[in-house]
């Protein structure tokens, strides 16, 4: 017996696709959430104070490491041995001046019997109240205390390197209590606190210890190690974790009631059945708007190219897809002995002009007849010469990495439309951006402010994270490959080119990139991965802060020997006021090791963003700098003092 073919329609593979990619993996889920136990929750409860608690202690640490430093470094000074000479007295008032953005609200010279010999504090009469009340507070002078509570002040002093006396510091507490709030990550009815291992509590949600469990308190007032773990106070389980704050005398604690983690249990029950019906409805309903809004008009669109093709419409429960097919072959067949299939690509764009020709090919300004549009149209060089075989694996690979950027939408990587095999190498139709380069915008400023830097930082690194989630790595990110539209547009371009090139030489230990920004371990033969995309991305953030390179030199080989053994400056030091963050950033990202770079461009993206929205600003190319010549748009070099792309061999720096 003939077993009848199940021939179901396209409305039927819309319903089964969405509910396989919809339903089935909430009901999964759901499955999943509605048998998950509440000691699996309290683990999780567990691991997110562990994490805040160690975070938040590694916070305070850098925070009071960071005022000992001052400390430390002011006390070495030899003007101290006479702390009422007027070398002294100069020294801490512009010590002060240069701290107060940290809170540092005065200082004082105390001898060993903790007389103040000299002292120097902020104008304001709440700074000098505070001072006078930390100085007069009970307590050595050396290490760190608290010396006063509304407001939190904070009493930091180190011994003079001259030998009796200390150095004090006294400082605004209340970065601590920010620290303590613990995140919306701990949840409701949680506490925080740093407190002191005597028990004093310093800054927190909570004045005392009193509402802690004791086992906790008792366990993190050691002072020895980290930890987490359930607790028994006054006949309720409570959830705690502990951290000692490194390198000092206080501890972090944290607490939450286990009934908030029952109520998220029997919360994600409830909704789980909820979202399945809903699901199911949505489905339903997307089901009906699929039938209007593709169904439908490819019934029509079939029953018009079957009378085209003069195809007979087959009776019977329709499929389709399969009557689609069947006409299309019936029409291509028609069409195969047609000149118009051997030309597509040049058929439908019209070159202009050109724009510019550089180390990868040349540019051309094109217009789209069709969409009525104007277009970039680039040549990318191989050569006759090269191997047909070979030749087929690089266009084959360009056209997936192609195929990959036309579907990657994203308001920082230039648009590709189209991509097409041409006797020399391949053409690429792409997205014209109407502005300048940044090389040419560096060419004619410089450098960029701090603030510009950042927030065309955060543009490209958010462009290379949205194609590094396609698996797609640029491998020559420079200023030259940094769009500026007129428009306020950020864009990279060009990615994958260099990659591509670089399988066309024959030699087997070359790179293909552009010296300065080609990451150490791609030199030495190991490969471009997306860190060395993040160490360019540090090189071109270096260069529009400085206005110099990381990494220089005269030459190719030395840039590139540069790379490899040289030191950046830090940033600091070649610009004033600059950021502490953004230097701190950028030194990352030029790593030698990239296993200690950031770990993706998503991360740094976030962090500048974050730079950008604490200082409130926002990205417009100034008239004066849309002003470019139209060689200049594509990176041809012309008047750029910056290495081009070429092939690089990697014997020679190993």
């Amino acid at each position: 017996m003939k077993i009848p073919r199940l021939r179901i329609g396209l409305l039927g593979r819309v319903a089964l696709a969405l509910a396989a990619v919809g339903l089935l993996p909430l009901a999964f889920v759901s499955v999943r959430l509605v048998r998950l136990n509440q000691e699996a929750l309290y683990e999780q409860v567990l691991r997110t104070h562990i994490v805040a608690a160690k975070t938040t202690a590694e916070r305070v640490a850098a925070f009071l490491e960071a005022r000992e430093s001052l400390a430390r470094g002011a006390a070495e000074s030899p003007e101290l041995a006479d702390p009422r000479a007027e070398g002294a007295q100069r020294l801490l008032v512009g010590n002060l001046q240069a701290w107060a953005g940290l809170g540092v609200l005065g200082i004082a010279v105390v001898d060993p019997h903790g007389q103040e010999a000299v002292r120097v504090q902020l104008t304001g009469a709440e700074a000098r109240a505070r001072v006078t009340a930390a100085l007069q507070a009970p307590g050595p002078f050396t290490g760190t205390s608290v010396a006063g509570r509304d407001p939190l002040t904070l009493r930091l002093g180190v011994p003079l390197a001259a030998g009796g006396g200390a150095l004090v510091l006294i400082c605004e507490g209340q970065p601590l209590h920010e620290m303590a709030q613990g995140g919306d990550e701990l949840g409701e009815q949680a506490d925080l606190v740093i407190a002191q291992r005597s028990g004093v509590v310093v800054a927190g949600s909570a004045p005392t210890l009193a509402g802690m469990p004791p086992a906790l308190v008792k366990l993190g007032l050691s002072g020895r190690i980290a930890g987490s773990g359930r607790f028994q106070s006054g006949g309720e389980t409570i959830l705690g974790a502990y951290a000692p704050v490194p390198a000092g005398s206080w501890v972090v604690l944290s607490r939450q009631p286990t009934r908030v983690a029952e109520a998220v249990a029997a919360t994600m029950k409830s909704e789980a059945g909820i979202a399945l019906g809903l699901a199911g409805l949505l489905i339903t309903g997307l089901s009906g708007g699929a039938w209007w809004t593709v169904v439908r008009p490819i019934r029509r669109l079939a029953a018009a190219q079957q009378s085209l093709a003069g195809v007979a419409r087959r009776e019977g429960v329709g499929n389709e897809i399969e009557d689609l097919q069947r006409t299309f072959d019936a029409l291509k067949q028609s069409l195969s002995e047609r000149k118009a299939l051997d030309d597509v690509f040049l058929g439908r764009y019209q070159v202009v002009e050109a724009l510019g020709s550089g180390a990868m090919g040349s540019v051309f300004r094109g217009w789209d007849p069709r969409l009525k549009r104007p277009v970039a149209l680039k040549t990318i060089h191989l050569g006759s010469e090269l191997d047909p075989e070979k030749r087929k694996g690089l266009l084959d690979t360009l056209m997936r990495e192609g195929v990959a950027l036309a579907r990657l939408s994203h308001p920082n990587v230039v648009s590709v439309f189209d991509l097409e095999d041409a006797p020399e190498g391949a053409f690429i139709a792409m997205e014209l951006v109407d502005g300048p380069n940044l090389e040419r915008l560096l060419w004619r400023r410089g450098r960029l402010t701090p603030e510009e830097s950042v927030l065309l930082g955060a543009a490209i690194a958010r462009g290379l994270a949205a194609a590094h989630d396609q698996e797609i790595v640029h491998r020559d990110v420079k200023p030259a490959n940094v769009l500026l539209g007129k428009n306020g547009a950020i864009k990279v371009t060009d990615f994958g080119i260099a990659g591509f090139l670089a399988g066309a030489s024959d030699e087997e230990d070359t790179v293909f990139g552009t010296p300065g920004y080609l990451p150490p371990e791609s030199l030495l033969g190991r490969g471009h991965g997306k860190v060395g995309d993040l160490f360019a991305l540090g090189v071109l953030l270096y260069r529009c802060v400085s206005g110099v390179m990381p990494f220089a030199g005269g030459e190719a080989e030395e840039v590139l020997q540069s790379t490899l053994f040289g030191t950046a400056k830090p940033l600091r030091d070649r610009v004033s006021q600059l950021p502490a963050e953004l230097d701190t950033l950028v030194l990352s990202l030029l790593d030698r090791d990239p296993e200690r770079r950031p770990s993706n461009a998503a991360a740094v993206a976030a962090e500048l963003e974050r730079m950008a929205a604490a200082r409130g600003l926002t990205w417009k190319l100034a008239e004066t700098d849309s002003a470019f010549q139209a060689e200049d748009v594509f990176g041809s070099g012309a008047s750029s003092s910056a290495w081009e792309a070429r092939w690089v061999s990697t014997k020679r720096v190993r």
